[in-house]
């Protein structure tokens, strides 16, 4: 038997899987595609500081424009809050909450589909117990069928944001950490 030489530390632990197949096609797109700010909020506050100041500025020249805009700037940050609710519950409700093994590079996981090895997926993980959501994509790199129906798939994560992955690392040695104490202490 081969001796398998391991990237990063793996753990079982639970967490909300979502996936869709990818076809290479959209692969490509997706590897060429710009990169979302992954501080949405960062980004909003920027804009909320500068319309404040601009407002602020110009209520004392005209004061109804002032207060219109102000108004304005009140109902798109209510559309705003919205929409961040609703793509948080329709991501909550996507998810399938498994048991898998993972690691920074990678992870196993059960799939009621038959998914070829070399497939690509673009993966939706939500890391318990904090809900931290990690997007990428990733490539089968095995399956088997299990006794009962449904596969057990192996895929490598490609295209991973150093943040994400970062964050997904920092999430495996605390859990790694609490699996140690547990076992001691139990």
């Amino acid at each position: 038997m081969a001796e398998e030489r391991r990237r990063f530390f793996r753990i079982d632990d639970t967490v909300g899987v979502a996936y869709r197949l990818l076809s290479e096609a959209e692969l490509a797109e997706l590897d060429t595609a710009e990169e979302p700010p992954r501080d949405v909020f960062a980004l909003l506050a920027k804009f909320d500081t500068q319309l404040e100041r601009g407002i602020g500025q110009l209520r004392v020249k005209q004061p109804l424009l002032g207060e219109v805009l102000d108004a304005l700037n009140g109902k798109l940050d209510a559309v705003i809050n919205q929409l961040e609710i609703d793509d948080h519950l329709v991501r909550r409700l996507a998810q399938k909450i498994q048991e898998v093994n993972i690691s920074a590079c990678g992870m196993g996981f059960l799939c009621d589909t038959d998914v070829a090895p070399e497939q690509a997926l673009d993966l939706e993980l939500a890391l318990k117990p904090g809900n931290l959501n990690i997007h990428t994509r990733a490539r089968v790199v095995a399956r088997e069928p299990r006794d009962g129906g449904g596969y057990y798939l192996r895929v490598d994560f490609i295209g991973m944001s150093e943040a994400d992955q970062e964050v997904l690392i920092q999430h495996i040695v605390k859990r790694q950490g609490s699996i140690i104490r547990t076992a001691r202490d139990g």
